[in-house]
């Protein structure tokens, strides 16, 4: 990975011309809302990746590249909009640069354009997840088990693992699916055949004894076995075959057929109710259905992505990142619309297990009337039969079942008007017919007792290989799931004791024995915190919102560690560390100064204070930190700068503006004095909207600062360390002179400032005022980095 050395960013998001040294070093930059912070994030994530995360996701229809990434003022110029990026890459001990415009945001310009360089960016290019947004960091917290898998493995690059299962699992059920077709084809067959032969289980010696009654009648030989090559009417062809008719077995079917239709009205009822309660529920919410509609054309997309071709519609997007992304989203969206799509087929199988059974009698009632040359009844129950078999065919799909409801609220079973007079009318005929002789009668019986057996031996074969492919597949689903889970869960356990660990360093002293739980399951991810000892519970069930926050942030650090381990040296932090509660600002900056020492983080922040913490720290300097004070369409983000703030003073004055002057120097002395309170635990009067004026906290801090330098030279002497004395007496003497200064020149800022009085300052009035000031607050300052000093810890300090 790299570490950025430089940054020129030009006509892109809110920025006009910007360029900002990081130095490869850990960089805060702060301002109000609106000032262009996170403009800089967008325009680095963009020169790494080629896109912008804000841009991407829900809520951003409508939003484009061309049309939304430069500068409002220059969308018709794309060209003009470019960001470069000087980076230092420390596996390969180089420096780089990359430059990206909006216009071509697929082909970067990279110097030197070597292969081993070009590797480099092209694996942060995959890693867009480097920049953390204050509005992704609760997805992992508050997500839902399935989604946060989703999130989580694509972080560290598992997608694939998600994709096979939900792969094995749709296998898994469709299979299961085909079983219980299969099961209810053999049921349907083992029950004709136990109809035929008269007997109440399919047992070989009753299934035999029935069968050799005839036999002996006939003079045939007996069968002792029953094997899976056994042939019941076996020697019937030497003793005289007439007819396959047999009347009571014809008798028997005819009246299983009667009682059936008698009690078709309940047949299926509770499947059937549930697939209409599954069609009212799409009917109600139309995107559901559309999601449903979709789906699996865009899991098929999904399978066939490969560049930043739709292989769908051919649309050519961004890149293939931001193809998948899409249809990624359309899937999650069409989440609850797919649990019912899997309800409604299950409910179609056990639906089609009665058309099974239905159609099962209206065929052998038809050979029935077939073989008494009665045609119409024929053509009635086959007619009918093609007709059941076309829904048992809707029944097996969902595609099929969104049209069923006309049908099924009328009854599935679509009874012919003429059905129940067809079956009486055959069956008075048949009973009509004169008994059979006891030969024709066994003869008859054996030869349809065959056919049935052999019917049922076929369909037995086609339920034990659905069994076995369903046995199989679920064994697969299993085996993948349970390898899956153990990796995983040695995966998480890593992370969630990381995750652990940062959470209590943040919190410390308050959640000490912090622990969580990260469980995978068949597609989820749980995830349970400890609150106060007092058992695991989901983070949004007692911990508050700052707290939630600040378990977002511990757990991205948790995943992109375990992600990248040492190769993790960049993040963007997009206003996320407002997230930490403030009293545990300063242990957030030493868990990434303990735990990330070779990281740089880029961390933009709206919150002054919070910026001053990171100084204090010393996770940043004044060398590495930034702030923007306000911004214009015109002219971007208006940069302050402490370094520079004297000069600006200074222009002002040289041009005359001694009431501009004024105000800058105002603006800073409140900033500073708010700062430094802050720094040193100062004590002005408490004011609850905490809205302070200079004349209120400056005296406070001078206080402070000469309290504190008075303790260090007592504790300096008490340890004999003259330097240390001299160094703290010198600094309140010189704090003493300088505050006496201030004393004598305070008047003339105010008056400026407040009473608008410009006319009666001139610029040699107005100067002695800065630079009294301008040497007051260098009574603050480090000598040797330059940063505000600070006392720690911030309640009874041991250290200035």
């Amino acid at each position: 990975m790299i570490k950025i050395e430089a940054a020129h960013i030009e006509e892109v998001r809110g920025i006009r011309s910007l360029d900002i040294v990081f130095g490869q070093a850990t960089y805060a930059i702060s301002g109000p809302n609106g000032s262009g912070k996170s403009g800089v994030i967008d325009a680095i994530e963009f020169c790494l990746t080629g896109q912008i995360g804000r841009l991407m996701g829900p809520g951003t229809k409508g939003l484009t590249i061309a049309d939304h990434r430069p500068h409002v003022d220059k969308t018709k110029f794309p060209d003009a909009a470019f960001v470069s990026l000087k980076v230092y890459i420390p596996s390969l001990k180089k420096s780089a640069t990359i430059t990206r415009k909006l216009s071509a945001p697929r082909k970067p310009k990279i110097v030197p354009s070597d292969a081993d360089i070009k590797a480099v960016f092209a694996e942060i290019e995959d890693h867009p997840e480097v920049t953390l947004s204050r509005r992704e960091i609760l997805r992992f917290i508050l997500a839902e088990p399935t989604k946060r898998s989703e999130e989580i493995q694509t972080i560290l690059k598992l997608d694939e693992i998600g994709q096979t299962r939900a792969a094995l699992n749709t296998a898994q059920n469709r299979l299961q699916t085909q079983h219980k077709t299969a099961q209810a084809q053999a049921s349907q067959s083992r029950e004709t055949l136990l109809r035929h032969l008269q007997i109440a289980a399919l047992q070989p010696a009753e299934l035999l004894d029935a069968a050799n009654k005839r036999r002996n009648l006939l003079g045939l030989t007996a069968i002792t076995s029953l094997t899976a090559d056994t042939v019941l009417d076996i020697g019937i062809g030497d003793a005289g075959k007439v007819s396959d008719f047999n009347k009571q077995s014809a008798l028997r079917d005819i009246k299983a057929l009667s009682s059936a239709i008698e009690g078709i009205s309940d047949a299926g009822k509770l499947a059937v109710s549930e697939i209409l309660a599954g069609l009212a529920k799409l009917e109600a919410d139309p995107t559901l259905l559309d999601a449903l509609n979709r789906r699996s054309l865009v899991e098929k997309g999904l399978e066939l992505v490969d560049g930043p071709d739709c292989p769908l519609c051919d649309q050519s997007w961004e890149d293939e990142t931001h193809l998948r992304a899409h249809l990624q989203a359309k899937l999650a969206k069409s989440a609850e619309a797919a649990a019912l799509q899997l309800a409604l087929i299950k409910s179609g199988a056990e639906a089609r297990t009665e058309v099974i059974s239905l159609t099962g009698l209206l065929g052998s009632v038809a050979k029935v009337a077939q073989a008494r040359a009665d045609e119409p009844a024929r053509l009635l129950f086959e007619t009918w039969v093609k007709d059941l078999d076309n829904l048992k065919a809707q029944l097996s799909s969902f595609e099929g079942l969104l049209g069923l409801k006309p049908r099924l609220t009328s009854g599935w079973a679509a009874m012919p008007a003429k059905a129940k007079g067809r079956v009486g009318s055959l069956l008075a005929a048949v009973e009509a017919i004169p008994d059979q002789s006891a030969a024709v009668d066994a003869q008859t019986f054996l030869s349809t007792a065959q056919l049935r057996l052999t019917d049922y031996r076929e369909a037995m074969r086609r339920n034990k290989a659905a069994e076995a492919a369903s046995v199989a597949a679920k064994t697969a689903y299993d085996a993948y799931c349970a390898a899956m889970e153990t990796q995983l869960n040695a995966l998480y356990d890593d992370v969630q004791e990381d995750f652990s660990t940062f959470y209590r360093m943040i919190n410390e002293g308050d959640e000490v024995k912090f622990t969580a739980k990260l469980t995978p399951s068949e597609g989820k991810l749980d995830f349970a915190v400890n609150f106060y000892e007092r058992g695991l519970f989901p983070p949004a069930a007692f911990h508050s919102e700052g707290h939630q926050d600040g378990m977002g942030v511990c757990l991205y650090l948790a995943l992109m560690k375990r992600l990248f381990g040492d190769r993790f040296t960049v993040a963007l932090l997009d206003d996320v560390v407002m997230s930490v509660d403030a009293g545990h600002r300063y242990q957030f900056c030493q868990l990434l100064k303990t735990h990330f020492p070779n990281t740089q983080f880029i961390i933009t922040t709206h919150d002054r204070l919070w910026a001053e913490q990171m100084r204090s720290a010393g996770l940043v300097t004044a060398k590495t930190s930034l702030a923007f004070h306000s911004w214009t369409v015109d002219t971007g983000p208006l940069v302050e700068s402490n370094e520079e703030i004297w000069q600006e003073i200074a222009a002002s004055l040289a041009k005359g503006k001694v009431e501009a002057a004024a105000a800058a120097l105002r603006h800073h002395l409140e900033y500073a004095s708010r700062r430094l309170a802050d720094n040193l635990g100062a004590r002005p009067v408490f004011k609850s909207d905490g809205n302070y004026e200079l004349g209120e906290l400056l005296p406070s801090v001078l206080a402070r600062l000469r309290e504190l330098c008075g303790k260090s030279a007592e504790a300096a002497q008490s340890w004999k360390n003259d330097s240390a004395k001299e160094a703290a007496v010198s600094l309140k003497a010189k704090l003493s002179t300088c505050n006496g200064a201030t004393n004598v020149e305070q008047w003339a800022v105010n008056k400026a400032v407040h009473y608008n009085e410009w006319a009666n300052f001139g610029r040699k009035d107005f100067e002695p005022v800065v630079a009294a000031f301008k040497e007051l607050l260098d009574c603050f300052r480090c000598a040797g980095c330059g940063a505000w000093l600070y006392a720690t810890p911030r309640g009874i300090p041991d250290a200035v």
